[in-house]
């Protein structure tokens, strides 16, 4: 009796070992094709960074002689886009699209000029909204100091600044004619091993939140990167450095980056320094950053992130630049884009030669 138990048992373990491996194989199987179906991110990249300028010649000028920006395209805004987010019917908007080796900028000059948009200030230093550009370049472009003859002012301390000394980086933040911040980071290649592959580039766009937290929570689902790079988590970075950067005594912030395929998108918070979302969104005209374009691989995917990560005021599909747009707003209001266009269309973050690395 004793023999026969012990075989029936032995023939239950073997069979539940077995029923086991089966449910073990379809469970890998079943995550393998998830994981098939989704090779690819669904924000390909960033198409552009709207820029809302007095004087498209005069912006022209300015970034092609300092950044090495060249003129690709020129357009009117699209009338939908207009409609959907511009607060006056008659509003029109010319614009021209400057690129880099890795992104591009789309300015626009819209009229009529005397309209409430133009007594908004430009974003400051502390935000919040997309507050500025970043130009990573190599040393002797002496790419800041064309920024100032050409008319840029600077914001903390004259001279670039270098917050490390084993970093042969030195760092300014100014603002162009329209009172519009950028951020210049000067590199000694010779002091370094990475090869040059660029004189010129755009590094990142910077959205300054009073409460970086929501944000950082929302671009983790959009972005599809829960583990993104971060510094000073709670205000840690300080020091004299920073405070010559930014222009703000005593400054105390966090950041956080998020690559996003040709461009870092920089998320960053001044604890020292807090500012208040606004009761309204900025006006699409508003002097200053206006829109950041992601180029991704469907609509119906987008918006399906866009509802996970809790976005606002998300748009059904409009007709832009010859491709498909919709919109929405981020936790603090910042106004996004997310098209679906033709890679050979000098809108598609796709024409960049090695995503401009």
């Amino acid at each position: 009796m004793h023999s026969v138990t012990c075989s029936s048992l032995h023939a239950i373990l073997i069979k539940q070992r077995l029923i086991l491996a089966l449910l073990l194989c379809c469970s890998w199987q079943q995550v393998s094709a998830a994981s098939q179906e989704r090779d690819e991110a669904v924000v390909q990249g960033v198409n552009y960074i709207g820029v809302t300028v007095a004087d498209l010649d005069q912006a022209t000028d300015l970034y092609s002689s300092a950044a090495n920006l060249e003129s690709v395209s020129e357009s009117p805004l699209a009338e939908s886009l207009l409609q959907a987010f511009g607060s006056q019917a008659k509003l029109r908007a010319e614009t021209r699209l400057m690129r880099s080796v890795n992104a591009q900028l789309r300015f626009m000059q819209f009229t009529p000029s005397a309209r409430p948009a133009v007594n908004f200030s430009p974003v400051p230093v502390n935000g919040p909204g997309i507050a500025h550009i970043c130009y990573q370049v190599a040393d002797e472009t002496q790419s800041y100091q064309r920024f100032l003859q050409g008319g840029a002012s600077h914001i903390g301390n004259r001279d670039p600044v270098q917050l490390n000394p084993r970093n042969p980086v030195v760092y300014a933040y100014a603002h162009d004619q329209d009172g519009i911040m950028f951020e210049v980071e000067h590199i000694d290649f010779s002091r370094i091993s990475r090869p040059r592959k660029n004189d010129y580039r755009i590094r990142h766009v910077s959205i300054s939140s009073p409460n970086i937290e929501p944000m950082v929570a929302f671009y983790s689902i959009l972005m599809e990167e829960p583990d993104p790079r971060r510094l000073g988590v709670g205000g840690a970075l300080s020091g004299l450095p920073f405070d010559q950067v930014s222009g703000l005594p005593g400054t105390r912030l966090e950041m956080v980056w998020f690559q996003v395929r040709n461009l870092e998108l920089e998320l960053i918070q001044y604890h020292s320094h807090p500012t208040e979302l606004p009761a309204q969104p900025r006006p699409l005209d508003a002097p200053g950053y206006n829109l950041i374009m992601f180029d991704v691989v469907d609509l119906e995917s987008t918006k399906a992130l866009l509802q996970e990560a809790g976005a606002t005021s998300i748009t059904e599909p409009m007709s832009v630049d010859g491709g498909q747009a919709i919109f929405a707003r981020d936790p603090d209001g910042n106004l996004l884009g997310f098209q679906q266009i033709s890679t050979d269309s000098p809108f598609s973050s796709r024409n960049f030669a090695d995503n401009g690395t």
